[in-house]
């Protein structure tokens, strides 16, 4: 068991180090709203991909606390949310903070791609508004690159999965609600 969670340490710092800075933007997004998506109670957070909670069980938690989420993969992992105080050093950020607002999306061929997160509709500008905000093809080729080793873990691919399905969902009730 040891050796894995080195291993899934190590593939999360690769995949954080590989997006580094970046925000969607060819700029800091968080000045286009504020850093709305860093305003949020005790019950707001960020999923946590599979085995990336290992990287805070070594870190001083006065900026976090981690909660388990409703979701059990196939494999029975259970998937665990961050939830900060609003600021946080931003070299601890989990990957969902650092990809927002894109989540990774399995398509109809199998092959996972980046689609804008619809779920971030009433929070991120650069959502419901992408022609004036277009995210910057140079961040979405950092995600590729930092998830190339991540999608070698059944966890992440199941997570993945799970991901997409909300995906569609939302987008079906979106559909009905505004056709």
């Amino acid at each position: 068991m040891y050796n894995k969670e080195n291993r899934l340490i190590k593939l999360y710092k690769k995949a954080w180090n590989i997006i580094g800075e970046s925000t969607p933007l060819e700029y800091d997004c968080g000045k286009l709203c504020d850093k709305k998506c860093c305003c949020g109670t005790e019950t707001d957070g960020m999923l946590l991909f599979p085995g990336e909670e290992l990287l805070y069980q070594s870190m001083e938690n006065s900026w976090y606390n981690i909660k388990e989420s409703n979701i059990i993969l196939p494999g029975g992992y259970k998937i665990s949310y961050l939830v900060c105080n609003g600021t946080c050093p931003r070299e601890c950020r989990p990957l969902s903070c650092r990809i927002y607002p894109v989540i990774p999306y399995i398509n109809e061929s199998g092959r996972v791609e980046f689609r804008p997160d619809i779920r971030s509709l009433g929070t991120c500008p650069i959502i419901f508004d992408s022609e004036k905000h277009a995210i910057s093809e140079a961040f979405i080729d950092k995600l590729y690159l930092s998830f190339s080793s991540l999608l070698k873990e059944k966890a992440v691919i199941e997570f993945i999965e799970v991901l997409t399905y909300q995906y569609d969902e939302t987008a079906a009730l979106l559909e009905k609600l505004i056709p």
